[in-house]
């Protein structure tokens, strides 16, 4: 298991975390992993992070701009030629 030190946390924030761990007859430290291990998994199911909101935006205000970009790829070609060689 890895450990993690948090510096410079103010004695208030501590002490509301304290107190909510307390409430929720948890340990400190019980109470601290619970609320990192919820935060993490929260953000993998988050919409944000399979696209980032400023891709949606562009691709609902540009309707037809995929299509575009996929046609221009597909027209983007090299060159027949060899490739050179630096010996």
């Amino acid at each position: 298991m890895a450990s993690v030190t948090i510096r410079n946390l103010s004695e208030e924030t501590k002490g509301l975390l304290a107190q909510r761990a307390q409430r929720n007859r948890h340990s400190l430290e019980e109470e601290l992993r619970q609320i990192l291990n919820a935060t993490a998994k929260a953000e993998v199911g988050s919409a944000d992070v399979q696209e980032p909101f400023g891709d949606w935006f562009f691709r609902i205000t540009r309707p037809g701009f995929d299509e575009l970009a996929e046609n221009i790829a597909a027209n983007r070609q090299l060159p027949d030629r060899p490739m050179p060689k630096f010996d």
